[in-house]
């Protein structure tokens, strides 16, 4: 049984599991119909740990494999203690983002017995061949990280994959797609339609000091006509309407991206494209966007982070942001809905670098924004570029962290005290209630996407209203 637990927050967004589907359709190659199979997605779903309780007691798992992000991490761990409690013999396997940074903190919970680091493909078939035949021995599967004796084994990393059209297309057969296409996609939007996320690519060459860099710094690519193969095979066989390409950087080799778009141009795929990621804006060209948008791209996120050069070098982005900021006005021109992604609170961040990224955002011809609270990491070079700067603070207590990017009491407000939280607030009413913002999404939003951005930005704003109402009224009191 693959599992990806988590409850839903208010500003959650849906992903398909791309791993575990990966990991399913890696096994059908390596082992045939050797296993039984079963998903269970906790907050696609909204299951309760009762229901989730239920559904491992009617399928007996033998093994359980989880894949999760830090801020899934609590129901993980809650999981993975029933499913001891309920079946004591049944072996739990982490993977995905969180076992990346928290290989060691997971495996103090006794109720996970392997975690796999990077890619999981070819470790997790090996794992399974160790326990089924004793060959290869646990010892010696790269990437594994398991306790022996009480004490942490870290298994030399795993080699990135390189031929990556050798991998299967992940297993759609087993998705939900209707289910998905009624929650809110990584665009930040509910859109009524079929939508998939894509990996055209592994890896990324950047060294940004924030990142999890799960697949490596080596980029990889599938080729074009590999892409387009799995494009096909999601439009003609799950009625796919929409792609969510989410590489880490899709443009790295313009050349490549290019072509993806000829050749869905040239075969007359109709296809929505979107980029809730997977875009490094300073490297982008004129030519990529126009084809982008011939091949059916209309939504863009250009992630800034800071508008601080000093911030940028801290945290080794080193975006050239006038570059970007013209690729921003290109990207509108188009006609292509763009989104600004921005980091707020990074270590040693004075209050008027916050405010410089602000106004980068409100002097931008970005349609949208979202605004960020820095969360610092272990095992990142963020994490130790913070221990320098605050040698005073307790970074054991990170235990008690909220790791998701909306925290309202975020390691910034924690190391400085400055409300953070509100600072990020106040950024969004500054972008979203300007006239000039309703007027350009009105010229560059569908119908449907224009009613739900207007919904959506309402909601929020009306939300922080009431409950700042609340906050100075008690305050007050």
């Amino acid at each position: 049984m693959f599992i990806h637990p988590g409850i839903r927050w208010p500003k959650i967004t849906f992903a398909n599991s791309l791993g575990i589907l990966y990991l399913i359709s890696s096994l059908r190659k390596d082992f045939g119909n050797k296993f039984v199979i079963e998903v269970l997605e906790q907050k696609l779903y909204n299951l309760t740990f009762e229901q989730v309780a239920s559904r491992i007691a009617e399928f007996k798992p033998d093994l359980v494999g989880f894949s999760c992000t830090s801020s899934e991490k609590r129901e993980m761990e809650v999981i993975s203690k029933m499913v001891k409690g309920i079946f004591p013999e049944c072996v739990t396997v982490l993977g995905g983002p969180h076992a990346e940074f928290f290989y060691d903190d997971a495996l103090e919970n006794s109720n996970i017995d392997f975690v796999v680091k990077g890619e999981g493909e070819k470790t997790f078939s090996e794992l399974l061949n160790s326990l089924l035949y004793g060959n290869p021995s646990v010892e010696s599967i790269n990437g594994l990280v398991f306790k022996k004796n009480g004490k942490i084994v870290l298994n030399p990393p795993r080699a990135p994959i390189d031929d990556l059209d050798s991998i299967p297309f992940p297993a759609w057969e087993v998705v939900d797609f209707k289910r998905y296409s009624k929650q809110i996609s990584m665009n930040g939007e509910i859109q009524p339609i079929v939508w998939a996320n894509i990996f055209t690519s592994r890896g990324c060459p950047y060294h940004c000091a924030y990142c999890h860099n799960i697949f490596g710094k080596k980029t990889r690519f599938r080729s074009p006509e590999n892409v387009i193969a799995e494009i096909e095979l999601l439009t003609k066989k799950y009625g796919v309407e929409e792609i969510q390409i989410i590489d880490d950087i899709f443009n790295l080799d313009l050349v490549r991206a290019k072509k993806i778009c000829d050749l869905i141009i040239e075969r007359g795929i109709k296809i929505r494209i979107s980029f809730p990621n997977a875009l490094r804006g300073d490297i982008m060209d004129k030519e990529l966007i126009q084809k982008l948008k011939k091949a059916g791209c209309y939504w863009t996120c250009y992630a800034v982070e800071s508008a601080s050069p000093r911030i940028q070098k801290l945290i080794n982005k080193n975006l050239d942001l006038e570059k970007l900021k013209k690729v921003i006005e290109w990207t509108h021109e188009e006609g292509i809905i763009t989104r600004g992604y921005f980091m707020l609170g990074f270590p040693s961040e004075t209050l008027e670098e916050i405010e410089s990224t602000v106004k980068y955002a409100l002097e931008s011809k970005l349609s949208n924004a979202s605004f960020f609270s820095v969360q610092i990491y272990p095992h990142s070079d963020l994490m130790e570029i913070a221990k320098k700067i605050y040698p005073d603070f307790d970074f054991s207590r990170f235990d008690n962290f909220d790791f998701h990017y909306w925290d309202r009491n975020p390691f910034y407000s924690r190391a400085t005290g400055i409300d953070l939280f509100l600072i990020q607030r106040r950024a969004y009413r500054r972008f979203f209630l300007r006239f000039n913002i309703i007027f350009r999404a009105l010229f560059i939003y569908s119908d449907d996407l224009f009613v739900n951005f207007v919904k959506n930005e309402l909601s929020m704003l009306s939300r922080q209203f009431k409950e700042d109402i609340f906050k100075l009224f008690y305050a007050k009191k």
